[in-house]
């Protein structure tokens, strides 16, 4: 009677070419997800300075005594800027800026006309 055995299973080569493989395809995940957290932060910081926008808007909307000036909410600053362009129209700049968590200053920003008097 004759055995036949086969060595079946891994040689160390292998297994070191599947484990730097497996490391490279974890740290390009890793990566992946720094991105989509930076994003995130981004997205947040935009929608609300847009709504910190469109709020300061409405405010100096309802204000007759509009007057430029900054204020700082949630850590996003605003400055807004009112000029005289007509005998009956002011024209409003806004501005809100914040840091990422990169530091970097990333803005937004609205501009519109209001009629102050009636003609």
């Amino acid at each position: 009677m004759i055995r036949i055995t086969k060595n079946t299973g891994f040689t160390v080569m292998e297994v070191m070419v599947s484990i730097i493989i497996l490391t490279l395809s974890l740290l390009l995940l890793l990566n992946m997800a720094m991105i989509a957290l930076e994003g995130n932060d981004w997205s947040n910081k935009a929608t609300a300075s847009t709504q910190l926008l469109q709020e300061k808007l409405e405010d100096l909307r309802n204000d007759y005594n509009m007057s430029s000036g900054v204020d700082t909410v949630n850590n996003i600053e605003r400055h807004w800027q009112i000029t005289k362009e007509a005998s009956h129209l002011k024209r409003i700049d806004i501005t809100a800026s914040w840091r990422n968590r990169r530091g970097d200053i990333l803005q937004n920003a609205i501009t519109a006309y209001v009629r102050t008097d009636s003609i």
